[in-house]
């Protein structure tokens, strides 16, 4: 589903990708105004040739300002192609995060190892300059003030942004797929990097936090930003405690279990059967993966 702009200042841009499914996934965000122009998450190197006719068919000619959730690849990947094209614009980011935009080896390898084909579609990160890469609790610009959340859990180095009331998640609050009449949540969760804990402590943050939309990196937005806080909140807590009672089961039988147990219980999840035949499938990948990342809490060690 498309959806309209969300105000005359803030652009959603949809960055499809070559892979069955992947389209409507990737969501770069565009804010421009007389004094600013300001970039959330420029997605994957492979989407980068997109991006940049989006920026240019919309007038575009300078770049200002990039904010970056975080630096896994469908979020950051192609934040070094990007600066080559707009070499006055600078970086926030993580300091956790940043040694691996400017040298992005180890991610690279790792991406490669736990996604596969995926990373591979994604592409290869460039390196990005340093000094052109810092971190700002608050950062201001023309007359945009622009705050920095520290919002762990999916990453460790993950950071949310409210900015000219528009509140920018990363994968904090989930993955989300607008319909018609209703939206679609899931916890966002890759094994090895997911924490539980701060991952709670960091919706609890967001809904503290005013706002008038939410804009997701997977996919789109809601003005319904207290419904949607409550369902990742809600959600996250069901999966495990739903993960806690199939702590005993093998990998590959917990899972399926969970997920199981899950599309019975889960309101987030109740219009997985409701999205695109293709959607629909890539999201029940992602749904067995995000389920395995809360085996390592449960599982009898």
């Amino acid at each position: 589903m498309n959806q309209a702009p969300p105000s005359s200042r803030l652009r959603m841009v949809d960055l499809p990708l070559p892979m069955s499914g992947f389209r409507h996934f990737v969501t770069s965000w565009l804010h421009v105004d007389a004094h600013a122009t300001v970039l959330v998450d420029p997605g994957p190197a492979s989407s980068i040739p997109t991006l940049v006719r989006a920026l240019e068919s919309s007038g575009l000619k300078r770049l200002d300002l990039v904010l970056l959730t975080h630096v896994h690849l469908d979020h950051s990947g192609g934040l070094g192609h990007l600066l080559l094209r707009y070499p006055e614009a600078r970086v926030i980011c993580h300091p956790r995060g940043a040694p691996h935009l400017v040298d992005p080896a180890r991610l690279w390898a790792v991406s490669l190892q736990n996604l596969g084909e995926i990373a591979e579609m994604y592409g290869k990160p460039d390196p990005a300059p340093a000094d052109r890469i810092g971190f700002e609790e608050t950062i201001r610009i023309g007359g945009l003030t622009i705050e920095s959340i520290e919002t762990p859990g999916h990453a460790p180095h993950q950071l949310a942004f409210r900015m000219d009331g528009a509140l920018f998640t990363g994968e904090a609050a989930g993955i989300f797929f607008p319909l018609a009449d209703r939206f679609y949540l899931r916890v966002g969760c890759p094994p090895g990097g997911f924490d539980y804990p701060a991952y709670r402590r960091s919706i609890e943050r967001l809904r503290a936090v005013e706002a008038s939309v939410l804009c997701f990196s997977h996919y789109g937005y809601t003005r319904d930003v207290r419904r949607a806080l409550g369902l990742a909140f809600g959600q996250l807590d069901l999966w495990m405690s739903v993960a806690q009672k199939h702590a005993g089961e093998k990998e590959g039988v917990f899972e399926e279990k969970v997920i199981a147990e899950l599309l019975g219980k889960d309101p987030a999840l109740a219009c997985l059967e409701d999205l695109p035949e293709d959607v629909k499938s890539r999201e029940r990948w992602h749904l067995r993966h995000s389920v395995a990342g809360f085996r390592p809490y449960v599982h009898p060690t």
